[in-house]
C-alpha cells in the first residue's frame, strides 16, 4: 500500500495544489513542512521539521509507512533526499540530488556527453574571473548551488562588468561561486518525469523571448513546442542518459536546454516540477488534468496518466520585479481584459518586500494565455509585459 510523504518548504508556490490534487484523488499521505504558516493550512497531516536537521525517533516513528517521498519545491531537494534514504523510499537518493545541483559538477557531466562543452571552474577571487572571461569569452557567474536564476550574471567583458560582479560577489560572500563558457542557442525547457530511471516527456516549452542582459531573469514560456518530432526525441533521449549520469531515478525533471546548430546543449537538470505557479498555464488548455495530478499519478503508479492533448497553445508569462522595494498594487484587471488572456495571479501581498535581480528570486505573479495560435498567445503575454504597471515603493 502505497503511502506518500510531500516534503513542502516555506514559501512554496506549490503547498495547496500539491495537497489538494492527493486529497481529490484519494491519495494516503503526510506533509512534512519547515513553515508554521503550511502547518495551519493543512492540520493533522503535517509534520513540522527543520530541513537542516535530522528528524528525532519520534518523527521517525510517525514516518514508519511512508513509502515515496516527494519534494514539493526546490528548497525541499536536500531533505527529501535525505529522507529517502533514510526510510528506504521511492524517490531520489540525496548523492543524485546533490549532483544535479551542484553546478560545476553537473557541468562536467553535461560535458562529457554533449557535442557543445563550455568550459567551467570553481572562482575563489576577482581575478579568477578576469583570467577566465579573457580565456575563454562571454561568460556566466553563478552560485553553485543556485535556483532561479538568483545571483546569475552574463559576462561579457571584466571591465565593463566589473561593478556588477563586485556586487555580486559580496551579495554571495558565503556561497562557493562556479563561472562558465556562455553558449549561444535558443533556449527552451523540458518538463518529463521519470518512472524507474526512464524519462518520459510531458511537454517542452519554447523561450521566444531573450533575457534582459546581464541577468537571466524568466519571462515568457510557450507550449507545445515549434522543435520538430525527431529533435524532441533526440533532446529526450539525451536528457535521459544525463539523468541515468546523475542518478536520478524516480518523480518529475525540468530541464533547461538551448539547441545550437542543431546540437542540444543542456544547462540544467532540476529533480522537481517547472517552478513557480507556471504549471498552471498545463491546466488551462493543454490537459484535461492538472501537472500535479500527472506527476503525483506517475510517482506513485509507475505510469505516465494517459492525457488528451487540446489543440490550443499555451503560455505564461512570469511578472518581473523592476526595483527593490515594498510592494503596494499592480493592474491585475487591466492585464486580465487583454486579448486572450485566460488568468492572472499575483504571488506576492502588499507590502512584502521585494529584491529586484539578481538578487531576489520572487515573481510578482504570473499572466495566463492560451489560443489556436502561437502567435497570438505570445502577442497576449508580450502586451501584459508592456502593459503591467507595478507600483514598488
Amino acid at each position: 500500500m502505497n503511502k506518500l510523504l510531500l516534503v513542502i518548504p516555506e514559501n512554496s508556490y506549490k503547498s495547496n495544489d500539491f495537497v489538494l490534487t492527493a486529497e481529490r484523488l484519494g491519495i494516503d499521505f503526510l506533509v512534512i513542512t519547515d513553515s508554521d504558516q503550511v502547518s495551519s493550512q493543512f492540520g493533522d497531516t503535517v509534520i513540522i521539521q527543520n530541513f537542516t536537521e535530522k528528524i528525532s525517533d519520534e518523527t521517525l516513528i510517525k514516518l514508519d509507512k511512508i513509502t515515496h517521498v516527494l519534494p514539493v519545491d526546490h528548497s525541499a531537494l536536500k531533505f527529501a533526499g535525505y529522507l529517502v534514504d533514510l526510510l528506504d523510499a521511492k524517490g531520489n537518493k540525496l548523492f543524485a540530488i546533490e549532483h544535479s545541483m551542484n553546478k560545476f559538477n553537473s557541468r562536467n557531466t553535461f560535458n562529457s556527453m554533449s557535442n557543445i562543452k563550455a568550459e567551467n571552474m570553481v572562482i575563489k577571487s576577482l581575478e579568477d574571473i578576469a583570467m577566465f572571461v579573457e580565456k575563454h569569452g562571454t561568460s556566466v557567474l553563478k552560485p553553485n548551488f543556485g535556483s532561479a536564476s538568483k545571483s546569475v550574471l552574463k559576462i561579457d567583458n571584466f571591465n565593463k562588468n566589473k561593478d556588477y560582479i563586485i556586487d555580486l560577489m559580496n551579495d554571495c560572500e558565503d556561497q562557493e561561486m562556479v563561472i562558465e563558457q556562455h553558449i549561444d542557442g535558443k533556449e527552451y525547457a523540458l518538463e518529463g518525469n521519470l518512472i524507474n530511471s526512464n524519462l518520459n516527456k510531458i511537454t517542452i516549452f519554447d523561450k521566444p523571448i531573450e533575457y534582459k542582459e546581464p541577468y537571466f531573469e524568466e519571462s515568457i514560456y510557450i507550449t507545445p513546442s515549434e522543435l520538430s518530432e525527431k529533435l524532441q526525441n533526440e533532446i529526450v533521449e539525451l536528457i535521459d542518459n544525463a539523468c541515468k549520469k546523475i542518478g536520478l531515478e524516480n518523480g518529475p525533471v525540468h530541464v533547461e536546454f538551448k539547441i545550437l546548430d542543431g546540437d542540444i546543449f543542456i544547462i540544467e537538470i532540476n529533480p522537481r516540477m517547472i517552478g513557480g505557479l507556471c504549471s498552471k498555464c498545463l491546466s488551462f488548455g493543454l490537459f484535461k488534468v492538472s501537472l500535479e495530478e500527472i506527476t503525483l499519478h506517475a510517482f506513485l503508479y509507475d505510469e505516465l496518466k494517459p492525457v488528451e492533448l487540446l489543440s490550443n497553445y499555451v503560455g505564461v508569462l512570469m511578472l518581473p520585479t523592476p526595483k527593490t522595494g515594498k510592494f503596494v498594487s499592480i493592474n491585475q484587471d487591466e492585464l486580465e481584459n487583454i486579448d486572450n488572456v485566460s488568468a492572472v495571479e499575483i504571488s506576492v501581498f502588499e507590502n512584502s518586500n521585494l529584491l529586484e535581480p539578481p538578487y531576489g528570486d520572487k515573481y510578482l505573479g504570473f499572466v495566463f494565455s492560451q489560443a489556436n495560435e502561437k502567435a497570438l498567445v505570445l502577442n497576449a503575454l508580450k502586451n501584459a509585459m508592456n502593459t503591467s504597471m507595478p507600483i514598488i515603493k
